[in-house]
């Protein structure tokens, strides 16, 4: 006889050590806090850092490999290495996000909800520090030697304080948990001048906002980037090769 209740729980889901360890660094590198050619520490010592033993560091490690985000090389520069982006690694993302288009829609829904409303509250409650934080992360990527990982990364890192910003760690997991989602599409997005440019203008006048304490237009401001952010990114997917 089945047993008929009314709630619906979720079943028993007894996580590996190594899954718990490869979510943390995959995680990492899509966000960028781990750049492309950072080598990662040595197997003793992400044992340490994640307090597991070293069997399921190197199943963690083994994973990532898989996946082509790492690379072991040997030798006397050897070590574990982020690997970077490539053509080849593009073309497997595209199919990817495209199999799977329905749900980037619903993370681009549950994005323009949550990263509107966080760029209000920071309006409200940044600190000096988050501001100076902000503004160096603008002065960075508006160098002209600025390589395209250490944009990316820099890009991940302004949203990411305007979310801490909030001072509801709610909204800051929230959009970290987004950025991981999204981060491989903007990925595909071509670096040149212009669209450095474009990006730079538009996270200076949402930085001008949010320091001027204008709560609405920093919402306002933010919710047009990211309805553009996702039409480029769309774009991108269903271009013709």
């Amino acid at each position: 006889m089945q047993l008929q209740f009314p709630l619906q729980f979720e079943k028993v889901n007894s996580k590996k050590v190594s899954d718990f360890i490869l979510e943390q660094l995959e995680e990492a590198i899509i966000l960028k806090e781990l750049l492309s050619e950072e080598q990662l520490p040595t197997e003793r010592e992400l044992a340490t850092i994640f307090n597991a033993s070293r069997l399921a560091v190197r199943e963690a490690l083994g994973q990532l490999e898989a996946k082509r985000l790492i690379e072991k090389r040997v030798g006397a520069k050897g070590g574990t290495f982020v690997l970077p982006v490539t053509m080849n690694s593009h073309r497997r993302t595209r199919k990817e996000i495209e199999r799977d288009w329905e749900n980037m829609l619903k993370v681009f829904e549950f994005r323009m909800l949550i990263e509107p409303e966080a760029a209000l509250l920071a309006a409200q409650r940044i600190t000096t520090e988050e501001l100076d934080q902000l503004e160096s992360y603008l002065t960075l990527s508006k160098a002209e030697d600025c390589p395209r990982e250490l944009f990316r990364s820099l890009d991940v890192k302004f949203h990411l304080t305007i979310a801490k910003a909030s001072n509801n760690l709610h909204f800051e997991k929230a959009v970290r948990r987004i950025r991981t989602q999204i981060n491989p599409a903007l990925d595909l997005m071509p670096y040149n001048h212009s669209i450095r440019l474009v990006n730079n203008e538009k996270h200076t006048t949402l930085f001008e906002a949010i320091k001027s304490r204008d709560h609405e237009l920093s919402r306002k401001i933010m919710k047009e980037h990211i309805e553009k952010s996702a039409d480029a990114i769309y774009a991108k997917v269903f271009a013709e090769e």
